[in-house]
């Protein structure tokens, strides 16, 4: 399996909220982090923990998947169900790092949608 194929099947676990099939293709010091807003330390242990707090998928898609030597670029979309029962959209492109054939390191950017258009 190439490396574009792993983060396709990462994604659809991922959205599929099947996170322990996501870590088996991942190195024992993964480092997941989203610029601006947090890194965690490096473990698949903090990778579980932090999709405990992801709230309930009730759709998602997978957009391109583009891959430049040892990083994988995944793009897409998903619809969550807040605590308080509202939908949110948002929108995901994620960077994957490999090392031997496992991923090491995750960069996930993502944009929650606007219902307003800005001024100019």
């Amino acid at each position: 399996m190439n490396n574009k194929e792993v983060v396709k099947k990462v994604v659809e676990a991922f959205l599929s909220a099947d996170i322990e099939t996501a870590l088996t293709y991942m190195t024992d010091d993964v480092k997941m982090g989203w610029p601006g807003f947090f890194d965690l330390k490096p473990g698949k242990e903090e990778v579980r923990n932090f999709f405990k707090t992801v709230p309930e998928m009730t759709s998602s898609g997978i957009g391109d998947i583009i891959e430049d030597g040892n990083k994988v670029a995944a793009t897409g979309s998903v619809t969550t169900k807040e605590k308080d029962g509202s939908l949110k959209n948002s929108f995901f492109c994620d960077i994957y790092s490999f090392e031997n054939g496992k991923i090491n390191g995750i960069k996930s950017y993502m944009v929650f949608e606007q219902n307003e258009v800005p001024s100019t």
